[in-house]
């Protein structure tokens, strides 16, 4: 057999480098995270697909509904000032209900994360990490 040992060599629990409590140590808290993202993987699925059906929703509304609707009106027998004065207010309303969106999705990652990180630090302090 080669004395050089497998590649693997480093990451067995007998190996040198785990036999330093500072590196024992990193790779604890490594694999500890790692789990850590394993266990809140739906979560972070959730909050992606959450995000980006929120820019598409708001993609689709200035590329797709807006110019429908601005075409629908004009092709109406409306005075242009009322045109201009509604589609100014559906804008801002639905900018504000984008906005909403966006802050509440903001508000569950922010949470989650401060959830995952509590998590860790348990881990870190209670949990033998360190």
């Amino acid at each position: 057999m080669d004395n050089r040992g497998s590649a693997f060599d480093k990451f067995r629990r007998n190996s040198t480098a785990h036999s330093d409590s500072t590196a024992q140590m990193l790779f604890d808290y490594e694999e500890h995270y790692m789990r850590l993202v394993k266990s809140y993987r739906h979560e972070i699925e959730f909050i992606n697909d959450l995000q980006t059906t929120h820019t598409k929703e708001v993609k689709n509304f200035y590329a797709n509904d807006l110019p429908a609707i601005i075409k629908k009106l004009e092709a109406e027998p409306i005075a242009d000032d009322v045109r201009r004065e509604w589609l100014k207010h559906l804008e801002e309303h639905i900018n504000k209900s984008f906005d909403m969106s966006g802050h509440f999705i903001g508000i569950l990652t922010t949470k989650k994360v401060e959830e995952f990180n509590a998590a860790l630090r348990e881990k870190i302090s209670g949990g033998g990490v360190l």
